[in-house]
């Protein structure tokens, strides 16, 4: 007899709600890495309370209010130069990294 995959399933789904639900409040679901536009600089980092901000490498920790525009799965336009920026796979069996600031 096999173990159902239900609870699992249910799991899962509950977990993708969530992510869902913390974007939607501007929190990092951190289902991806963090974005570096390669032609302007601007990134995007996470407050100690979770918060998705975007900022520029010489004023780390300062939200510009910019965001990230997912225009297809894995691309993004820069808000800052409408540059397109692609979403660098996760690293196999390691979170996505975030750097923590006030």
């Amino acid at each position: 007899m096999k173990p159902s995959l239900e609870p699992f399933r249910s799991l899962a789904g509950q977990i993708v709600a969530l992510q869902a639900e913390a974007r939607a409040l501007g929190l990092f679901a951190n289902d991806r890495e963090l974005l570096a536009c390669p032609r302007c600089g601007l990134v995007e980092d996470v407050t100690c309370t979770g918060l998705l901000i975007t900022c520029r490498l010489s004023a780390l920790g300062e939200d510009t209010g910019l965001r990230f525009e997912e225009i297809k799965t894995g691309k993004f336009r820069c808000p800052q130069c409408g540059g397109i920026v692609a979403e660098k796979p996760a690293t196999k069996g390691k979170r996505a990294k975030k750097r923590i600031r006030k």
